[in-house]
């Protein structure tokens, strides 16, 4: 049997969780919920899916403006964290917005994290120094990880059940159009506008999302019952162990990256290393120790009995592996363009569409050859095997002749991340969404997903930053980045 819930449209925090299983007192029995109606959910998604979209284009934007930010403000030597500040903010407080939610209640976590990420982009927009671009970069990301996280919650628990097989294809389309969806945007703000408006764009989106989400908010009667933890079981300690070692391993890998090559042997590299790797270490062990003592007092920000699912800890383990050069193609291949090819930004980014359509149409295959019955592990193996392979073809372009045989490659790349996205997540609906702990399965995936991020970036963006740096102080730059980019090497 389900342990006791509450209807998270009632917003009201910290009422004592129920040891025994009973319906409260005005609470709606789970049999007695009208399922939400197709209309109002398709508005409801409307509204979600814009703050998953631009939470997503957020992190991957500035990859073709970074250096244009760079020039104006003179500061090489801190621009790198203009892009890591919104990364650690976005991967440090995913989990804690997460588990939030189920005090303050879905919707008021969700519009809070909402209204924090516009106002924090509109204040992006009128920085006049970096250091306030990075502060504001920083809240504007723990906006956008309540957006992301509390996305992929409320359209999985609200879906009707005849719209379920296709819930993995919606979320999949929204990802993968967003990531690829950011160079390109940056790419014609940075040309024909301001890079100030990348985040000013926010703004009126955000605004007009918001209120059809709150439109599209389903009554008590349909709302879907959602476990609510009181204030007293949330895991402090798990957070920040998490938000510690997310910070202190970035923070060595970026202080070194943009540092003499010296610093990987100093104590400013390997101390916040060392402690950082603990305090992981830390963050399992201390899983452990809840399930163990604690199970009923303290909800885990990562339930360790969640990998032993052993789908969804393959699903998971993937998830990070492909995720890192998947996400470095998006910030490094504008670049390779510009630099090699001598591409505009516009046109950088553009050549990332090809990406963009074929992950929307593995997106679609995905959630059709799934809808009648469950074919997700194999859709899932080959979604990597074609991710792999596109991966492999593009260690083998060199220069600007190679430019039409590198799109063809982005073209494998993009089908299979469609393919693996959207089945990924339907592995969380099928195998554990019905179960009293699939919340925290949608909160532990989103975590890990998040942290590849945390892992790119010290490397990709310090590899711009050698470059970058001379260029501001009218050195050439372009044999440096020809052999980052393309060289089989890489």
């Amino acid at each position: 049997m389900s342990p006791p819930s509450r209807c998270s449209s009632c917003d009201e925090p910290g009422d004592p969780m129920e040891t025994t299983p009973h319906v409260d007192d005005g609470q709606i029995p789970e049999a007695n919920v009208t399922p939400i109606s197709t209309r109002q959910f398709w508005l409801l998604c409307c509204g979600v899916c814009s703050g998953l979209l631009l939470s997503i284009i957020d992190s991957s934007i500035l990859a073709t403006s970074l250096y244009t930010i760079g020039v104006e403000f003179q500061e090489h030597s801190l621009i790198n964290w203009v892009v890591l500040a919104y990364t650690l903010g976005y991967a440090g407080f995913i989990v804690s917005c997460s588990t939030l939610s189920d005090i303050v209640g879905r919707r008021n976590a969700f519009a809070a994290s909402y209204i924090l990420f516009v106002s924090f982009s509109i204040a992006c927009g009128f920085s006049k120094h970096v250091k306030w671009l990075i502060i504001c970069r920083g809240f504007q990301g723990i906006g956008g990880s309540g957006l992301y996280a509390l996305s992929m919650i409320i359209l999985t628990q609200q879906c009707p059940p005849q719209l379920r097989q296709y819930i993995g294809s919606i979320i999949g389309v929204v990802i993968a159009s967003a990531g690829i969806l950011g160079p390109v945007l940056g790419g014609i703000f940075a040309q024909y506008t301001s890079w100030r408006w990348i985040f000013w764009m926010n703004g009126p989106i955000g605004f007009v999302s918001l209120i059809v989400f709150f439109i599209g908010w389903p009554s008590r009667r349909k709302m879907v019952h959602t476990h609510t933890t009181p204030w007293k079981q949330f895991d402090f300690v798990g957070t920040m162990l998490g938000i510690t070692a997310s910070i202190l391993v970035v923070f060595a890998f970026q202080n070194a990256g943009e540092s003499e090559p010296k610093t990987w042997r100093r104590p400013i590299f390997i101390a916040p290393l060392v402690v950082g790797l603990a305090c992981w270490l830390a963050l399992f062990a201390w899983g452990f120790a809840i399930e163990k003592w604690f199970a009923q007092s303290i909800a885990p920000v990562f339930p360790i009995e969640l990998l032993r699912n052993r789908r969804y800890a393959r699903s998971m383990l993937t998830t990070f592996l492909l995720g890192y050069p998947y996400l470095l193609l998006i910030f490094l291949f504008p670049i390779r363009m510009q630099v090699v090819s001598d591409k505009s930004p516009l046109l950088a980014g553009l050549t990332l569409l090809p990406m963009l359509g074929t992950a929307a149409i593995g997106s679609m295959v995905s959630g059709k050859v799934n809808a009648v019955k469950d074919h997700l592990s194999g859709t899932l193996r080959c979604g990597s095997w074609l991710m792999g392979l596109g991966f492999v073809l593009l260690t083998t372009v060199r220069g600007p002749e190679n430019d039409a045989r590198a799109l063809g490659f982005l073209a494998f790349v993009g089908f299979g991340f469609g393919l693996f996205t959207a089945a990924a997540t339907n592995v969380i609906s099928v195998d554990v969404l019905t179960r009293q702990k699939g919340k925290d399965v949608l909160y532990s995936f989103t975590l890990l997903c998040s942290y590849d991020l945390l892992t790119l970036l010290p490397f990709s963006v310090s590899s711009w930053h050698s470059c970058a740096s001379e260029n501001i102080r009218g050195k050439p730059w372009r044999s440096s980045f020809y052999v980052v980019l393309t060289h089989r090497s890489h």
